[in-house]
């Protein structure tokens, strides 16, 4: 252990800033993690496209028209799935505004992270415990933590640039490991 890292825990909060860049990149990644084809849907594609070029090898004349529309909505429906549908999901994104995050400064401490954020002249302060995070992400340019407390549900975009000798994420990423287990890839 080194000196550098010798308490991994927050003496001092950083701030929280995010940009509108940064949150709309997060949501489009969660959004195409979760838009995978699936194994079902590639079988089926590939049992029409595989009776489809038999059907053109061993048809003849008109009959051969069926099975060239068969190819043709195999090929659209992928291209609609695969960039028609993230298309419109960023169209739609754009039309919600983010939330503008400032003024909010964040900590790590073994009981979870500490968010204090300034209201008028008092400083209020929150914790989010590593018993509330019921999932979180490790991509490579942030990581995000799901939570859920007192009934209502939240997100913490963590940018790498925010990792720290004041906000370790290796800190963050064992407790993350000990509390909710291995983080979901993006």
């Amino acid at each position: 252990m080194t000196a550098k890292n010798l308490y991994a825990y927050t003496l001092q909060p950083v701030n929280y800033e995010i940009s509108e860049e940064e949150q709309r990149h997060a949501q489009l990644l969660i959004w195409r993690s979760t838009n995978k084809i699936g194994t079902k849907a590639w079988a089926i594609m590939g049992v029409v496209l595989a009776l489809s070029i038999l059907g053109i090898i061993l048809l003849k004349n008109y009959s051969t028209v069926f099975c060239w529309i068969a190819i043709v909505c195999v090929v659209l429906y992928f291209l609609i799935r695969k960039f028609g549908l993230e298309w419109y999901v960023k169209r739609k994104m754009n039309e919600f505004p983010v939330q503008e995050i400032k003024g909010i400064r964040l900590g790590v401490q073994p009981h979870g992270i500490v968010m204090r954020q300034k209201m008028g002249l008092q400083e209020g302060v929150g914790a989010i415990g590593w018993k509330d995070i019921y999932e979180w992400y490790n991509a490579p340019e942030f990581l995000l933590l799901n939570f859920k407390v007192k009934g209502q549900q939240g997100a913490y975009i963590l940018p790498k640039r925010m990792d720290s000798k004041n906000f370790s994420f290796e800190t963050i990423r064992k407790h993350l490991r000990e509390e909710v287990g291995a983080p979901k890839e993006l």
